[in-house]
């Protein structure tokens, strides 16, 4: 299978999409513990798809991507990416995800994730758009 087949595009963006709208969903819940969990395996499940995503779009385009930051990199050369600001700090914070168990990195992040579930919203519209 081609990296950059159109029905494996299709299918990553539909779950990009779904993962996003969960995200929301989970930002949007009021019992803390079980809301900030399921935000943060959210965020993680965005960023890999939208980073997969961005990969496979990267090789329609003959560029190659092997790494989240050159799969956002390209994102960003070619206008499907808005707030460059937002995926940098999604990379940082992603980096850092490892150190969840330490609850004062987790909040950081928590803190953060509305700007992100926006900046993963935009990524989705952008694509869309392009067909």
């Amino acid at each position: 299978m081609s990296q950059a087949d159109p029905e494996r595009f299709e299918l990553l963006l539909a779950d990009l999409a779904r993962v996003v709208d969960r995200l929301e969903l989970a930002l949007q819940r009021t019992d803390q513990e079980f809301a900030a969990d399921s935000a943060l395996l959210h965020f993680n499940l965005a960023f890999e798809v939208s980073w997969k995503l961005l990969k496979l779009d990267a090789a329609r385009a003959g560029v190659v991507a092997p790494t989240p930051r050159a799969a956002f990199r390209h994102g960003l050369q070619a206008g499907l990416i808005t707030d460059e600001a937002a995926f940098e700090r999604i990379l940082r914070q992603r980096n850092d995800a490892v150190h969840l168990y330490r609850a004062s990195m987790a909040q950081a992040l928590l803190q953060e994730l509305p700007a992100f579930h926006a900046a993963f919203a935009g990524l989705v519209v952008s694509i869309g758009a392009r067909g």
